[in-house]
């Protein structure tokens, strides 16, 4: 039905300014929106859309053959990352020994995952400067998803290339197709 609940998908900048350790203390929400801090700006987002966390988890099983190379593979977590920032990215792969040390220290990852992955969506804010926060404090590389276009931006502290669909990503020697997680498989008999 058209109308108000059109626009709900769009996340918030409450235009509220916070420390990390303001933001820490915060209770957690009982409305399902996710909350993050970049940069100081609390924003809030409603839960994903089914098409985002369909990619989410057709992409965690393209990544799983980074277990066997010592990374754990998550999502529904933050990272610290400075003293304005706390983001949770859609899906990303981290050592186990820096995954490790976070559990066992009860606490979130210090820093950023080695791959973190955003999925665009109107609810996505300030896409472009997770990305770059990311890199900032030591991720390798950033994958931003693109649904409409079909195609992901690949980020390094070196460069930023496009893979499109037909093409193939690559993560510490794990090569996965675009098509691969981008589109739903076809159901078997």
């Amino acid at each position: 039905m058209p109308g108000f609940w059109d626009n709900q998908s769009v996340s918030t900048a409450l235009n509220i300014s916070l420390s990390l350790e303001e933001f820490m203390l915060r209770p957690d929400r009982e409305d399902g929106q996710k909350e993050e801090l970049i940069e100081g700006e609390l924003i809030l987002s409603p839960a994903a859309k089914i098409w985002h966390a369909a990619i989410v988890d057709r992409l965690r099983d393209k990544l799983a053959p980074l277990k066997q190379l010592g990374f754990m593979i998550g999502n529904d977590f933050s990272c610290i990352l400075g003293n304005r920032s706390m983001p949770a990215p859609d899906l990303a792969a981290v050592s186990v020994e820096r995954w490790n040390y976070a559990e066992d220290n009860d606490g979130w990852l210090e820093g950023a995952p080695e791959l973190a992955v955003e999925v665009a969506s109107p609810s996505n804010r300030k896409l472009q400067r997770k990305a770059v926060l990311y890199l900032e404090h030591g991720a390798e590389q950033v994958w931003l998803i693109y649904r409409k276009t079909q195609t992901v931006t690949v980020m390094t502290s070196e460069a930023t290339t496009e893979a499109r669909m037909g093409e193939t990503l690559e993560f510490r020697g794990v090569r996965i197709p675009v098509a691969s997680f981008m589109k739903r498989a076809l159901p078997t008999l």
